[in-house]
């Protein structure tokens, strides 16, 4: 199956007169883990709570699971794993309370499946919330949510407090149950260099806009990092070839692009071989779009074809 399970049009959101989200369009099918990248105070997390149905748009709409949602039925949300990163339970709630609840709102829930994942995190079910730690916490909100076999995972800030094997374990868990399960899974975070190990596509909101939605790997396909000299510049590159952004530290010049496999052979021989050229990383390539193009606020990228 391949269809489209969330889908957003047009969606903007303000606050007053500051608008978080601006006119956003996005479409995520099955089977995919979507690393959602930005700043703070990106419009990330408004993007997730207007998938939730948890907001109003202030223009455009969204949908998941083919229902609008700010009219998302009890059976459409009990299909969904939401994990915000403020939204924490009661303290004085025992984890087998929670539990409970949780198995009374999703009607796939495994009671198995979660008791299971306390036992090999050694987490007592009769322990408070308030008792546990903040990585502790995460992995009880976790457990609930894929115990509760969701077609559609919105997860914001899931691994944050946690220590790297940690984070590790957690993302290994989100993928291969997507993998097994066709879900879709949409991951707002911070700590990159974890999300880039199991994502298949990346969207960054830079300013409230969608700055880029691509495949990961057609994206590290894509993008290369130049070195020049710090009183160089790049030759004319012609339309295929996109100057993401651009930096001068320690005497040298660094310029990110984005290049079309077609376009490779034209990009090489118009660099020449004096000049360095080599692939990056996800966070560099963020880095690139968020912080060192001077244009950011108003850059739109174009979806790299799936």
């Amino acid at each position: 199956m391949s269809e489209n399970v969330i889908r957003a049009e047009n969606l903007s959101r303000d606050y007053g007169r500051f608008r978080a989200l601006d006119n956003l369009n996005l479409n995520i099918p099955r089977g995919r883990v979507v690393a959602l990248l930005g700043p703070n105070g990106a419009g990330k997390t408004t993007f997730i709570k207007l998938l939730m149905g948890l907001l109003e748009p202030t223009e455009g709409k969204s949908f998941v699971l083919d229902n609008l949602s700010r009219a998302l039925p009890g059976s459409v949300v009990s299909k969904i794993g939401y994990m915000g990163d403020m939204d924490e339970p009661p303290g004085w709630s025992t984890i087998r309370q929670l539990m409970e609840i949780q198995a009374g709102a999703a009607a796939k829930f495994e009671k198995e499946y979660f008791v299971q994942a306390m036992k090999k995190h050694e987490l007592n079910l009769n322990k408070t919330y308030s008792s546990l730690s903040k990585g502790q916490k995460k992995w009880v909100r976790a457990a609930l949510v894929l115990a509760g076999k969701p077609d559609v995972l919105l997860l914001d800030e899931p691994v944050e407090g946690m220590d790297p094997s940690a984070r590790k374990d957690m993302y290994d868990q989100l993928r291969d149950y997507v993998t097994d399960t066709d879900a879709a899974a949409i991951v707002a975070t911070h700590v990159i260099g974890d999300i880039e190990r199991v994502a298949d596509d990346v969207a960054i909101i830079n300013h409230g806009h969608l700055v880029t939605y691509a495949d990961l790997e057609e994206l590290r396909e894509q993008v290369r990092e130049v070195q020049l000299g710090a009183d160089e510049d790049l030759p004319e590159l012609g339309d295929e070839i996109e100057v993401l952004g651009s930096k001068t530290a320690d005497g040298a010049k660094i310029v990110w692009i984005k290049c079309p496999e077609k376009a490779r052979e034209i990009l090489e021989n118009l660099l020449g071989e004096k000049i360095i050229m080599w692939t990056v990383s996800l966070e560099t390539f963020y880095l690139a779009i968020t912080e060192h193009n001077s244009n950011n606020t108003q850059a739109h990228l174009k979806e790299i074809e799936k």
